[in-house]
């Protein structure tokens, strides 16, 4: 499935290719990431390209001082953040709730 330019999704920590492959057609992915923070789910933020992931981060409450600049460009969602971004992937209705 290619994504229309900017539209989010979520993916399952065993999803990672797939998060990747929607990101570089232009998708926002929302991946569930294996290590929690505190107890608490986690998620990475992905998208295209800079320019695109600060944007979504931004769309969702976060600060773009915190990107991650590692091997895969990426903001780490948590809280309220999370909140946020989950609910834009509902937009599409293919998520399930990641567990707490």
């Amino acid at each position: 499935m290619t994504p229309s330019l900017g539209e989010w999704r979520y993916f399952t920590t065993r999803q990672v290719p797939e998060a990747r492959a929607w990101a570089a057609g232009g998708g926002i992915a929302v991946h569930q990431n294996i290590w929690r923070s505190r107890g608490r789910v986690t998620c990475h933020l992905l998208a295209r390209d800079e320019t695109a992931l600060v944007a979504a981060a931004v769309s969702v409450g976060c600060h773009p001082a915190w990107i991650q600049r590692t091997s895969t460009l990426h903001f780490d969602l948590v809280e309220e953040y999370l909140e946020a971004a989950l609910e834009r992937c509902r937009v599409d209705g293919e998520r399930s709730a990641p567990t707490a």
